[in-house]
């Protein structure tokens, strides 16, 4: 796969960019599909440090074990509140609960997020990758 650097464009191939995961949780939900860079080695080799993920809304009946998903955790935050948290990560299980599918995600070296039935898309990698200087601006 031939790696081609970008610097913060706004769309990839026609595709919108989209960092915010509930913006890319709405654009799903409209049938759109986007792009999304990814820090770190958690998701690697399905995606890499920095590289552009496309995600495309998914049925989730259509997930397989072992793809990139888009998918949403409920935590309760500082306030005793919940809160939803949006993430790109791996499906490493799948079980079906009386006909409601649930999904366990981990990192690719097996860290474990949990289980969640909210599972909106499929990502992989595109061979586009975000310049590094935007890690200084965002974390």
């Amino acid at each position: 796969m031939k790696k081609i650097i970008v610097n913060e464009p706004d769309t990839i191939e026609g595709l919108r960019v989209v960092q915010d995961g509930k913006e890319i949780y709405k654009a799903l939900q409209n049938g759109e599909s986007v792009m999304h860079w990814e820090a770190g080695n958690s998701m690697h080799p399905l995606i890499m440090h920095m590289e552009y993920c496309l995600i495309e809304p998914a049925r989730k009946e259509d997930i397989r074990q072992g793809e990139g998903v888009f998918c949403k955790f409920r935590y309760i935050n500082r306030n005793g509140e919940p809160e939803d948290f949006f993430m790109v990560h791996r499906c490493t299980e799948i079980y079906n609960r009386e006909g409601e599918l649930w999904f366990k995600i981990e990192s690719t070296d097996n860290q474990l997020f949990g289980w969640t039935k909210h599972v909106y898309g499929r990502a992989h990698g595109t061979g586009y990758f975000q310049d590094e200087s935007v890690l200084e601006q965002t974390f």
